[in-house]
């Protein structure tokens, strides 16, 4: 199955793309800021800078999609980067009324947040008033934008496009990059040791080059940080995410204090594999046979998944399929991994997946359709309020994921439930400890860079000494291991996102265990917090289900499943 874009438009020619990019900018170069002196006109001008938002981002997703499946395709390049930068332009029209708002007299502030034809901005308004000390003049952020397109998105979709273009030989096969991930599950030994050489050989021959990608993207952040006056690096992170730096501090020691958890694990999986220590390239081995899933049957699973849990999500989740909102299988240019796209509340999400056929694409499924329903459910906000801040980002996509296992653990006995249970414990080390591990090396790094440009030697070493750390002294590594982040695209497209994943999967437990203590009657609060959008702060959001972010109790009860699930293994 081949995602159909037809809802947003026709083809890269479509006409409609150019009429709504000149919409979009005409909207834009008519916005007076002095109008957010008056309640009334502030209405009418935010109204306007909804709408040419939506009319530019419309042509951006567009493109973004269809490039995603044709990154070695001239036209697609083209389009993306006509469309980039024409949506660049439309932003650079809209920064005056943000400024304007940001910097707005305290009075005048009020009085927006008290008029009634504006109630249901309140937290929009109050999140662009957070960024008003790292805000520059209107004349220096137009020129941040446009710096943009030659520094952060350029070598972006450069490390894209150049990534995008590896073949891995494995055997005979001349493999994609999720291809050759795919095999590190393999049943077969011998392939899964082809395939890790392959992958990280691969990496390290190519270090070079994108060590020297990764020094842009962290000097680009270096200026930022400097130019708007943040004073530590999470710091944009924590208010782009309505959370404290210390929280998040907090988040990545709380983590690694319980780092043995992964080592006890894994000295258990070495057992089963009848070694003392896991070799690096038996980490994703299966401890068992592990079924064939083919996609229609990878399909069933999920809905009935969801089914189980709300006929509602089920029923949207079935649209995807149905209206072809789904991008299933690797093929050449193709880029690698999967995503949701979540789109405008006028339009409806996609996902890209690269289906390999097996469980962990299953649930790789799963945790898209997850972030399509929640997508999906946000509509109901308007453009301002659309859309899953970062601590929440995650939450509906590892929600489905724990109610497919829980719908497999019921289908299985003996020995496949011990696997499936293996298999559970191993996706929190990789959603929870893993992106914490990711997060302690891009610190490590982007403060590194601070002092000069980083050989590819300086990040071997880096993620060589987070990994041990992680892993302690339950896994054998190898030279090749040392080259694993190079293959990440998150460090290039954005900064220190990976911890978002942690926060995520402790949120997730947090509502998964209110669903197992309240059974259906938790079901439409759980609703509610995907339907709220980013209308409210994710602490406020979660209240409202019961959950207190960040608070010890939500800490102790995460890593507490965790251990129980430690403890059921075998």
């Amino acid at each position: 199955m081949e995602w159909n874009l037809d809802d947003l438009y026709a083809g890269p020619a479509d006409p409609r793309i150019e009429e709504d990019l000149k919409a979009a900018l005409a909207l834009a170069q008519g916005l007076d800021p002095q109008g957010l002196l008056d309640p009334e006109g502030a209405q009418d001008l935010l109204e306007r800078y909804e709408k040419a938002l939506e009319l530019a981002y419309k042509p951006l997703n567009y493109a973004s999609l269809y490039f995603a499946t044709r990154t070695q395709d001239p036209e697609a390049k083209a389009l993306l980067d006509r469309v980039r930068s024409r949506f660049t332009e439309v932003r650079n029209r809209l920064v005056p009324l943000e400024v304007a708002l940001r910097k707005l007299p305290e009075e005048a502030f009020q009085r927006l947040l008290a008029h009634p034809g504006l109630a249901d901005l309140g937290h929009f308004l109050k999140r662009q008033r957070a960024y008003a000390p790292h805000t520059l003049s209107e004349r220096e952020e137009e020129l941040l934008n446009l710096k943009a397109l030659v520094g952060r998105s350029a070598w972006s979709q450069f490390y894209t496009e150049y990534t995008g273009r590896f073949r891995f030989r494995v055997g005979e096969r001349e493999l994609t990059e999720m291809e050759v991930r795919a095999l590190r599950r393999d049943p077969d030994p011998e392939v899964r040791r082809e395939a890790h050489r392959a992958l990280y050989g691969k990496l390290l021959a190519e270090a070079p080059t994108l060590s020297a990608v990764f020094n842009a993207v962290y000097l680009d952040y270096l200026q930022d940080l400097r130019l708007r006056g943040y004073r530590h690096p999470l710091e944009p992170v924590a208010l782009r995410d309505e959370v404290e730096v210390r929280e998040i501090e907090a988040l990545l020691e709380a983590t690694k204090a319980h780092y043995p958890l992964v080592e006890r694990y894994y000295r258990w999986k070495a057992g089963r594999l009848g070694r003392e220590k896991t070799p690096s390239e038996d980490l994703l081995a299966p401890l068992g046979e592990k079924p064939k899933v083919p996609f229609a049957e990878a399909q069933a699973l999920v809905l009935e998944a969801f089914r189980r849990f709300s006929p509602e999500l089920a029923e949207i989740a079935r649209e995807f399929f149905e209206k072809r909102w789904i991008d299933v299988y690797p093929r050449p240019g193709k880029r690698g991994g999967a995503f949701c796209s979540g789109g405008l509340p006028s339009t409806h999400p996609y996902i890209l997946l690269n289906h390999t056929d097996d469980l962990d694409s299953a649930h790789t499924l799963a945790h898209e359709l997850g972030h399509g329903v929640h997508f999906y459910l946000a509509r109901k906000q308007r453009l301002l309020n659309f859309g899953a801040s970062t601590p929440l980002a995650e939450t509906a996509s590892v929600f489905a994921e724990i109610l497919l296992d829980d719908l497999l653990l019921e289908k299985l006995s003996g020995e496949e439930r011990a696997l499936l249970l293996a298999d559970r414990v191993e996706d929190a080390i990789n959603t929870l400890f893993r992106q914490v591990m990711y997060t302690f090396f891009e610190q490590r790094s982007l403060e590194a860079r601070k002092e000069a440009a980083l050989s590819p030697e300086a990040f071997h070493a880096l993620w060589d000494e987070e990994q041990r750390r992680l892993y302690g002294e339950a896994v054998a590594w190898t030279e090749l291991d040392r080259a694993a982040w190079a293959g990440i695209p998150h460090f290039v497209h954005y900064r220190f996102y990976t911890y978002s994943y942690a926060l995520g999967y402790l949120v997730v437990l947090a509502l998964y265990g209110k669903y197992r203590e309240e059974g259906e009657a938790f079901v439409p609060k759980y609703l509610r917090v995907l339907e709220a959008g980013e209308s409210a702060s994710p602490k406020e959001i979660l209240a409202e289900a019961g959950v207190e972010l960040g608070s010890e109790a939500f800490f102790r009860y995460g890593f507490g499943v965790l251990e129980s699930w430690l403890k059921a293994l075998p």
